[in-house]
Parts: structure tokens; C-alpha cells; sequence
């Protein structure tokens, strides 16, 4: 199945990440989410990197969970390498690891700390990003 998002998290906030996914999904925009997406009997890691490959947009959900995850850092390494926006979706008022910071310190980050977390989530639908895949601009509404 074709996507726009791919939405990387910890498996510590699934519950978010979950959450951040059905309420794109409501607005018509397709996610690939781990383990939901996975397809079975193939290689856990080579599910990813097709899925970010093909991603408009990258959405982290960054917390402390994510901000020590290797599989998190990976992930974000191949969307900047594939040339995927990233979006960090704070849940967290965590100081970014060096390593994450690499990555991250250039994007403009979409604040959730202060509750309810819904309100935050329904942002997204309301945010619209371009990014050149191709030479072409593809705009997407999230």
C-alpha cells in the first residue's frame, strides 16, 4: 500500500504513535507505521528502509524513549539520506541526544508537552509541507 507518513517511535510510545496515525488516517492521509505495516516473513529492517524510501514525510515522536532508541536514530538517518521531510512530534521536555540533535536541530519541531495531547495531534491535518523528491514539488497536507 502506497503512504505519505512514515511515523517513527519507540515502542514505549506506541500509544502516541498509534494515536498520531489514526487521526492522519481520518484525514485521508496514509501512514506506514511499525508493527502495523510490517509484512510478515519478511526482514524486519528491510520493511523499513522501503517504507522511509517511499515516505514524503518522516513524523518522530520524540520523548526519552526515542531519544535513546538506536532503531529511532536509524530511522532518521535513513529519512535524511532519502531525503524525507522530518517533522519531530515532542511529547517531552527531553534535550535531544548529540546524536539525535544531528539530526534534528534544523527542523522545526511541533511542541505536544502540555496536555491534552489531542489537541496537539490535531494540528497536523492542518500543516502543510513541500519537499522537492525528484525536482518536482510535492505538496502535502498534513
Amino acid at each position: 500500500m502506497a503512504h505519505d507518513v512514515f511515523i517513527s517511535h519507540s515502542s514505549k510510545d506506541k500509544n502516541t504513535a498509534d494515536a498520531i496515525c489514526s487521526i492522519l488516517e481520518l484525514n485521508k492521509i496514509r501512514c506506514w507505521i511499525a508493527p502495523r505495516d510490517v509484512t510478515p516473513g519478511k526482514k524486519y529492517a528491510t520493511c523499513i528502509i522501503e517504507a522511509i524510501k517511499q515516505s514524503k514525510v518522516l513524523v518522530v515522536v520524540f520523548s526519552s524513549n526515542s531519544n535513546s532508541s538506536d532503531p529511532v536514530s536509524s530511522e532518521l538517518e535513513s529519512a535524511m539520506r532519502y531525503g524525507v521531510v522530518i517533522i519531530p512530534f515532542r511529547i517531552e521536555n527531553t534535550i535531544p541526544t548529540e546524536e539525535m540533535e544531528f539530526y534534528l536541530a534544523s527542523r522545526h519541531w511541533l511542541d505536544a508537552i502540555t496536555p491534552p495531547l489531542e489537541k496537539h495531534i490535531l494540528r497536523f491535518p492542518k500543516i502543510g509541507y513541500c519537499t522537492f523528491m525528484e525536482k518536482h514539488c510535492v505538496e502535502i497536507h498534513l
